[in-house]
């Protein structure tokens, strides 16, 4: 890849205006060195993707759960360091805190609506765009670029994705950005870049955890066989950037570990409140049957786990006891299905319920029964599941429970191998 890069023009400069500074406001000029007409033809392909990506934002719904996050994450301090569901900072989601601040950013500039919390994705959409657009060039000129961007914009998952309030627009845009800066870093050999590349992937893990791994493999490799500099300081480049990937990925887990568990909201996702636990195992490994001490079974395959409290499971008569959402106490405060949160005007209340578009969201309004904290492995107090009809006795559903195939334990290591292999093939054929 480094004999290609080393063959295309440099990274291109700033347009320089009548006196001599760069004109950095020139944005519809294209840069020197490429055709008049490239610049325009990015913008138009942004302008169309900004289109596609925003038409659904007057009819956009409200994500159970997750905008009830932003909601208590824009006003509360303590909800928004740790992503927790309540004002009251007592439980969290199955999810980092980092997947929601674009959201809560949105909401405290234009106000918590549906619309204000897809508008982030729809950005993240436009600068994907424009990410893909400069990568391809760089690699193999403007046509090509333009046509990966024109293609991009046009797929149809990419139009969905982007058009919600879904945290995998914000991994896409980390990810396009850290192959970007990689291939900066390949192309000169420089730190700076490779540690950035780092960062954006520490960053898109933020946004959907161990998927944002998935590209180090590939990005490892061809830094240490392409880079114009000697073995050596590949290696320690290597390392440091390594060490920073792993610094930013870990942030918020760390935060977790060291505050005491009595000043901060139980971990959902796990069963001894561990976010290391709900990250790599509940949301990692446990999606393709290797179990990590402490997650909750992703699989619905082994039942509830007990919690430490009592000595009742999940669901059942002790957990009532506990500080869960659907519990006695939880039916006091703010909890997301108490009878509380039915009289406010969130998604799930009588409000949005009895009227007509984007109201109608949440378990309630497909005719199903609330959504139990203790189903996404919940503190143990989670309260007992409401429908007897749909769960099994033990209070998970029997449609779920299935064995671990095969296939799902080796899925993971068989994408890290195969990204490696691909990195190493297309390295040595551009090497010749």
């Amino acid at each position: 890849m480094s004999a290609t890069l080393t063959h295309l023009p440099a990274p291109p400069q700033d347009l320089v205006s009548d006196d001599g500074r760069p004109n950095r406001w020139a944005v519809w000029r294209s840069p020197p060195g490429q055709p008049k007409w490239a610049r325009p033809a990015l913008l138009g392909i942004a302008f169309v993707a900004l289109v596609l990506y925003a038409w659904n934002l007057p009819l956009v719904d409200y994500a159970p759960l997750y905008s009830d996050a932003v909601r208590s994450m824009s006003g509360s301090w303590k909800a928004f360091l740790f992503g927790a569901v309540d004002p009251a900072a007592t439980y969290t989601l199955d999810k980092l805190a980092g997947s929601f601040v674009p959201q809560v950013i949105s909401a405290k500039i234009f106000g918590y609506h549906a619309w204000s919390l897809a508008l982030p994705q729809v950005i993240e959409g436009v600068i994907s765009v424009l990410v893909m657009y400069r990568v391809v060039r760089r690699w193999a000129g403007v046509v090509p670029g333009l046509l990966a961007a024109g293609i991009f914009t046009l797929t149809p998952v990419a139009a969905s994705m982007f058009g919600h309030s879904m945290q995998d627009g914000l991994l896409t845009m980390c990810l396009l950005i850290a192959v970007d800066c990689y291939q900066r870093a390949v192309l000169e050999g420089r730190l700076r870049s490779l540690v950035w590349a780092g960062v954006w992937v520490g960053l898109g893990f933020q946004a959907k955890m161990m998927q944002a791994w998935m590209i180090l493999p590939a990005l490892a490799v061809g830094y240490l066989l392409t880079a114009p500099i000697e073995t050596r300081r590949r290696l320690k480049h290597l390392g440091i950037a390594g060490v920073v990937t792993l610094a930013v990925s870990l942030s918020w887990v760390a935060l977790y570990t060291v505050t005491p568990a009595s000043a901060r909201p139980y971990v959902s996702g796990s069963t001894n409140n561990s976010a290391f636990a709900m990250v790599f195992g509940y949301n990692g490994l446990g999606r393709v049957g290797i179990d990590i001490p402490g997650a909750a079974d992703a699989n619905g395959r082994n039942g509830p786990k007990v919690g430490p409290r009592g000595g009742g499971p999940r669901g059942g008569p002790n957990a009532q006891e506990g500080p869960g959402p659907n519990g006695p106490q939880a039916q006091e405060g703010a909890g997301p299905n108490g009878p509380k949160a039915q009289e406010g005007p969130g998604p799930n209340g009588p409000k949005p319920q009895e009227g007509s578009g984007r109201g109608k969201v949440g378990p309630k309004a497909l005719g199903l029964p609330p959504i139990a904290l203790g189903q996404l492995g919940g503190p143990p107090g989670g309260g007992p599941v409401q429908s007897g009809e749909q769960a099994g006795p033990d209070g998970v559903d029997q449609a779920v429970r299935r064995p671990p195939r095969r296939r799902d334990r080796l899925a993971v290591p068989a994408h890290v191998a195969g990204s490696a292999v691909r990195a190493l093939v297309v390295a040595a054929g551009r090497a010749h």
